[in-house]
């Protein structure tokens, strides 16, 4: 299944969405190159942060679930390719 790859290969151990953005937990609270993760959080501006229980915030305005998917969906595709091996464009 292409989202439990993804899944695996970021370290993601909870994602939950609702309309007014989404929640990541990565598993161990460990991701394989948190100074991307950290780039990719401060590009996002106000509209991202990393609470003190170290799960990532997405604040997004989502109104339809098909909006929710498409979007944290997105954002999922985004930290699994920061979390390859390879250098990140």
């Amino acid at each position: 299944m292409h989202g439990d790859w993804n899944r695996r290969r970021a370290n993601f151990e909870k994602v939950d969405a609702g309309p007014k953005g989404a929640l990541i937990a990565f598993r161990d609270n460990s991701f394989a190159h948190p100074e991307r993760l950290v780039t990719f959080i401060r590009q996002h501006g106000q509209a991202a942060k990393v609470r003190p229980d170290m799960k990532v915030v997405f604040f997004q305005e989502w109104k339809t679930p098909e909006e929710r998917l498409i979007g944290t969906t997105e954002i999922l595709r985004q930290l699994a390719v920061l979390a390859e091996s390879k250098k990140a464009a």
